[in-house]
């Protein structure tokens, strides 16, 4: 991760505006189901209000949208060329190595663009349902909490064989060009290793993923039963807003998984390019 903030430091105020929008974007997301329930209960009750703040915190949420869209591309084009062109110019590896190792580095920017939104996104909303969750009913809460650990043991698991994956295809990638070079017989060998341990790196995703689904499935059946069945006087709106906040959360565990593989992505594509 040194990397990173290395990188960070550098683009830091550029970064950071958009690091800002996606916040505030988030922060406006988060009060949404709070406020769809609110709608919900008024409108059953010929009441406008909660649905008209509905709609501003819709309104809102997109224009940061709007905001961060049109200047984040600018941003993270200058930085792959500025890493890019830096590896170039100390390089000595072979030209396949260089070809294959370029490409890598857009791993690095889908972590400044992708990973860090979404860890922004997941922040936020772990933060404000359970909060939410503690408040409404504190039973509930702890249980979502139970679910927290169990994802995060179910995840050590499979950690160290996506990180051997990662690593094999990477080398392997890097003969991409002396392959194809060699003639179609052993560019035909490369594409079908290439072919297998994608499959291979899939099959652990797809494992990985089940078991956290499936976790996460578990857990948010046996909130919904505890809240309905400890919580006096629940309304049709309140419920919509608790069983959101609920999934929300339990969605957001799921980011565990994704944290994990892409922590093994990084690392191993910034030990080739420093």
């Amino acid at each position: 991760m040194k990397k990173i903030i290395e990188i960070f430091k550098q683009y830091k105020y550029k970064l950071t505006l958009i690091y800002v929008f996606m916040l505030l974007t988030e922060l406006s997301n988060i009060i949404q189901p709070f406020l769809l329930g609110k709608s919900v209960d008024g409108l059953m009750k010929g009441k406008f209000t909660w649905t008209f703040w509905l709609l501003i915190s819709y309104i809102i949420s997109n224009l940061f949208i709007y905001k961060r869209m049109v200047y984040d591309t600018k941003v993270y084009t200058k930085i792959y060329n500025d890493i890019v062109l830096k590896f170039l110019s100390n390089s000595k590896h072979s030209s396949s190595k260089k070809t294959a190792r370029t490409d890598m580095v857009h791993e690095i920017i889908n972590v400044l663009e992708g990973y860090v939104h979404y860890y922004i996104s997941t922040i936020v909303t772990i933060i404000g349902s359970i909060g939410f969750i503690f408040y409404t009913n504190w039973v509930v809460g702890l249980l979502v909490v139970v679910a927290l650990l169990f994802i995060l043991g179910g995840v050590l698991i499979y950690y160290k064989k996506i990180r051997q994956v990662v690593n094999v295809r990477n080398n392997h990638i890097e003969n991409k060009v002396i392959s194809i070079q060699g003639g179609y017989d052993t560019s035909k060998s490369f594409f079908n290793r290439r072919r297998k341990l994608e499959i291979m790196e899939s099959n652990l995703q797809g494992r990985n993923w089940f078991l956290a689904g499936s976790i996460k499935s578990l857990f948010l059946i046996s909130s919904i039963v505890v809240l309905v069945l400890t919580t006096k006087g629940i309304t049709t709106g309140s419920l919509i807003t608790i069983y959101s906040y609920l999934n929300n959360f339990l969605i957001s565990l799921l980011s565990i998984p994704v944290a994990f593989e892409m922590y093994s992505r990084l690392n191993n594509v910034i030990k080739r390019v420093e």
